[in-house]
């Protein structure tokens, strides 16, 4: 019996499978791509897309308004059943004033944002201030998880949390790691370690106000973020961070603008129109393409995919560094 080869972990690379999102500036996605749309490149040279297949991820099409739906020849006979998320949310809370005001305004978005997805999306709840805890494993009951994402339990944290769904976040997550967990980037390395066991790709909405650290003469650094990075890219997890701040920029947002450019998700501002925001971060998780691509000779330990799409006024987002699996 042959053990089924790891997600780019093969010894002799013959394909790479990546996921990669295209979408609109509004966040729609666009749904009618093939091979001959996408052009790769990995560490600067061309490499083939050798298939492109599309992956609902709910029953929902979302097609700008105006704009005729497109013929999708992947929902042909038989159809394509959407792939149920394995969706985590985490939400930085912070009692500062000038913090606070985020946490009240976000909090019941978020919640909303839970209580209205997929019936068979898992979701799991994590929390984060001065450390990171688990609020809830990964569970489908919605509407009981959506009753802890008020900024007054985040603080106090008196519900129990809802039944566990398959698979289990807390079965490999280092709890003492996560109470040591003293920066956010610390808390996402954690966190994608406890994700990298659990097959698929999985997504990571970030509710924060920022990561990094701000030193005294208005400069930026990010402790920690590679590694929070490259534990991300590996556990196939992309993050959408949602920025809480109250501002139009601020120093801390170019830590999570980073980690979710990297890890192939989207960076959101709330401070101005916040349930648009939301709505575009539900319309570009609403699907993605895997792509099969075939490298180039002599591929590196690691390396950069570059994708591109000929479409005009199209965005698109995939993991920039990826392990090839070579020894």
């Amino acid at each position: 019996q042959q053990t089924p080869t790891p997600f780019g972990t093969t010894v002799d690379v013959t394909r790479i499978l990546t996921e990669v999102r295209v979408v609109d500036d509004a966040g729609y996605p666009i749904l009618d791509l093939g091979p001959e749309d996408f052009r790769v490149k990995i560490d600067g040279k061309r490499a083939e897309v050798e298939s492109v297949s599309r992956i609902p991820t709910t029953r929902e099409v979302f097609v700008k308004p105006g704009i005729p739906q497109p013929e999708i020849k992947m929902f042909d006979d038989p159809p394509i059943e959407p792939k149920p998320r394995l969706i985590v949310v985490v939400f930085q809370t912070d009692i500062n004033l000038y913090r606070i005001k985020g946490v009240v305004r976000m909090a019941p978005q978020a919640a909303d944002f839970v209580r209205n997805l997929a019936s068979t999306d898992r979701v799991a709840f994590l929390s984060f201030e001065s450390r990171l805890e688990l609020s809830s494993d990964f569970t489908v009951d919605h509407d009981a998880l959506a009753e802890m994402i008020t900024t007054m339990e985040m603080l106090e944290g008196s519900i129990e949390p809802p039944r566990a769904s398959s698979p289990r976040l807390g079965e490999h997550l280092n709890f003492k790691q996560a109470r040591k967990a003293a920066t956010m980037s610390d808390a996402l390395e954690v966190v994608a370690q406890a994700l990298a066991p659990i097959p698929g790709p999985k997504t990571l909405v970030l509710f924060g106000w920022g990561v990094g650290r701000y030193n005294r003469g208005h400069s930026i650094t990010t402790p920690g973020v590679t590694n929070a990075i490259a534990a991300l890219i590996a556990a196939r997890t992309s993050v959408f961070s949602v920025d809480i701040t109250t501002a139009d920029w601020h120093t801390l947002e170019i830590g999570l603008r980073r980690v979710s450019e990297d890890t192939g998700g989207v960076y959101l501002k709330t401070h101005l129109f916040p349930d648009a925001a939301m709505d575009k971060l539900v319309r570009v998780i609403s699907s993605y393409y895997e792509l099969s691509i075939v490298p180039p000779p002599k591929l590196k330990h690691s390396y950069v995919i570059d994708i591109k799409v000929k479409r005009s006024g199209s965005r698109v987002y995939v993991r920039q560094n990826h392990p090839s699996g070579r020894r």
